[in-house]
């Protein structure tokens, strides 16, 4: 009885194919958002992962802001990703630096301006570091160099592959000036491209990477954004983020408006921010589920009203209610899952496309496939079943009287 029901939903739909299309777009456009959505965000989770993993064991990390939940899932987290309330100073990075334990400390800190050549400007990060930067960075320089400690006060900069290519016209700007804030600065260093995703939160392809003394001359407040803290070994990871928390507490007033993160927390930190903004954008994708599903609906009260003289034909002849109910029900599942089908499909065609053109890499993962798949199958149930109800209780001699 089942592949009959599927048979006669397929002979259907056949039957009025533009009118089918057309209904099972809102459902094409809703898994194919949801899937491609969730697939970037757990394509920059893994690159995210992989980034951390070649990161020293000895790392701390230490961001503004106050600790927030992990698994509350808010508009707050999301948009405290990168613009965290409280801040860092020059002092916070000089103390921790004279902590017990402690390596190294690389600041990163963000100034505002504009950079410019000839008569072309650059509105992108401008960062003030350290020499040792690109130890946390795991970011290769393809042209040049990164500066040195000696150079610190020297107006040197390391820019991305998008400041060189719209900023100077060329891809090998090295030992051209820029200007920011009226200081001229020569280009030592050119990034390779980076993927999408960082563990450092700094994307620096539209970066330009100054020696903090020198960016501290040109008349701009530096930001620091966070501190990278390399512990003497990974087993005094733990009781040097402690000792790190307690002085720069002692600097914040006994107020703890700051995180200290080991590398797995850091880890687990940034992931959760993405998969919140995953979770929250995905949910907006999914809209598209309700409008899909309306859209059968009312479909499928149409297709109940032009066959009220076919229902009340097989009414006639014995068929019963529950066997009008699923053949109705059936058709309203067909058009959701094949709906689901291409849009898993779309979704697959887009994330190769994505790949191809940007340096994002999604992955579909089976376990969000099937998922999305199964939740336009339930779209198809819930939205089908009023319509076959109706058709179901059709009184068979009225039915073949109106037609209608």
């Amino acid at each position: 009885m089942i592949i009959e029901y599927f048979k006669m939903a397929f002979n259907s739909i056949r039957g009025a194919k533009f009118r089918s299309g057309l209904t099972m777009f809102g459902i094409i456009v809703g898994v194919s958002s949801v899937v491609s959505i969730v697939s970037l965000g757990e394509g920059v989770r893994q690159q995210i992962t992989t980034q951390v993993g070649e990161n020293s064991d000895s790392l701390i990390l230490v961001r503004p802001g106050q600790q927030r939940d992990a698994n509350a899932i808010s508009l707050d987290a999301i948009g405290s990703f990168g613009a965290n309330a409280g801040s860092l100073s020059e002092k916070d990075w000089k103390d921790t630096e004279q902590v017990e334990g402690v390596k190294s400390v690389v600041p990163v800190g963000v100034i505002s301006g504009v950079a410019g050549y000839l008569d072309r400007e650059y509105n992108g990060t401008i960062i003030a570091s350290t020499s040792r930067l690109p130890l946390f960075l795991n970011q290769k320089i393809e042209f040049g160099s990164f500066f040195e400690a000696e150079d610190s006060d020297k107006k040197v900069a390391i820019i991305g592959r998008e400041v060189a290519e719209q900023l100077f016209a060329e891809s090998v700007p090295v030992g051209k000036r820029l200007t920011i804030r009226g200081s001229q600065y020569i280009v030592q260093g050119i990034f390779e491209q980076q993927n999408s995703g960082t563990f450092a939160n700094i994307n620096v392809n539209n970066s330009i990477i100054l020696p903090y003394d020198s960016a501290k001359n040109i008349g701009s407040t530096i930001q620091l954004l966070q501190l990278y803290v390399e512990a003497d070994s990974p087993e005094a990871v733990a009781t040097t983020a402690e000792s790190v928390r307690m002085i720069l507490k002692e600097n914040h007033a006994g107020q703890e408006d700051f995180n200290v993160l080991e590398k797995e927390e850091a880890l687990e930190a940034t992931n959760e921010v993405f998969y919140q903004l995953t979770v929250f954008t995905a949910g907006v994708a999914f809209i598209s589920f309700i409008v899909g599903g309306i859209g059968i609906m009312n479909i499928m009260f149409a297709t109940v009203s032009e066959r009220t003289r076919e229902i009340g034909i097989r009414k006639a002849v014995g068929a019963t209610n529950v066997q009008i109910l699923g053949q109705f029900v059936t058709e309203s599942i067909v058009l959701s899952i094949v709906g689901g089908a291409i849009g898993v499909l779309v979704s697959v065609v887009a994330n190769a496309l994505i790949r191809v053109t940007t340096d994002l890499q999604p992955v579909i993962t089976p376990q969000v496939a099937l998922l999305v798949f199964g939740l336009s199958a339930a779209t198809g149930i819930v939205s089908g079943f009023l319509p076959a109800a109706r058709a179901a209780s059709k009184d068979p001699i009225t039915a073949l009287r109106t037609g209608n």
